[in-house]
């Protein structure tokens, strides 16, 4: 009886710990694309020709963007982001990063960093000779900041035209749109209205649009985070999302403007 009641004993004081170290396999991450993996993915739309509004609505990934940034909530933002492991865009003005000097870095390693030209005007009234100096100064102030140039471009008001688009394919710049638009623009926007036009506009592959200067834009950000996971899906910079779930050569979104050019 004296064995056996040493087993017994011994199970007892060792199988607990056993169990502690055995914590089975690692569950698995979702991918996250190399930086060289998102430069490739924007290439390859580049070639296409086509401006993206979308993604291809195959995989689990929609890309987050803000616009008209940086500004006194975007490092409370990028807080928010932090901490929920999410991932953005940023459209940055140029002409606002001197009063944000460390906006742009903080930006880049959370996602990419956009040209949103230098003052937000609306390009199509402009000359072309000052469409260019608007994008090339918010080029230069991004390369002085993070150390390269955005590949990324947003036109203000989603105004375009022909010859916008040429000047802003002549600078290697992928046009980007979107086609969830969380409508924080809106005078005093309420939170729970932001969260709802993400929530009815949202599924695989969604490109969508905020901005990161109001204060509801941040109040609204937790809860269009958790929007976002309840469906499943995870937040992605722009550049993640054409490397994870690119669209479809000619592929038209559900609510995006149409594609530049046409």
């Amino acid at each position: 009886m004296t064995r056996p009641l040493i087993v017994v004993l011994a199970l007892a004081v060792l199988a607990p710990g056993a169990l502690a170290a055995y914590r089975g396999p690692e569950p698995l991450r979702p991918p996250v694309p190399t930086s060289a993996e998102k430069r490739s993915a924007i290439a390859r739309m580049l070639a296409r020709g086509e401006s993206v509004s979308c993604g291809g609505g195959r995989g689990d990934a929609v890309a987050l963007t803000f616009d008209d940034g940086p500004g006194p909530y975007t490092a409370r933002i990028l807080d928010v982001l932090r901490r929920q492991g999410a991932h953005a865009t940023f459209f940055v003005v140029g002409n606002r990063l001197q009063y944000w000097p460390e906006a742009a870095r903080e930006e880049a390693r959370l996602g990419d960093v956009g040209n949103h030209t230098w003052s937000h005007p609306a390009l199509t009234r402009l000359p072309h000779w000052v469409v260019w100096l608007e994008l090339m100064r918010t080029q230069y102030a991004v390369d002085e900041d993070v150390g390269w140039k955005p590949r990324l471009f947003r036109t203000p008001y989603a105004m375009y035209s022909p010859a916008t688009n040429s000047i802003v394919r002549r600078l290697g710049l992928l046009q980007v749109f979107w086609d969830v638009d969380a409508r924080d623009d809106v005078r005093h926007a309420k939170v729970a209205n932001i969260v709802r036009n993400v929530a009815e506009g949202l599924r695989p592959g969604a490109i969508i649009l905020m901005h990161d200067i109001h204060p509801w834009t941040l109040a609204a950000l937790p809860g269009v985070l958790a929007v976002i996971r309840a469906h499943g899906l995870r937040a992605v910079s722009v550049g993640e999302l054409l490397a994870l779930d690119p669209p479809a050569p000619g592929q038209r979104c559900p609510y995006g403007p149409l594609p530049a050019g046409r």
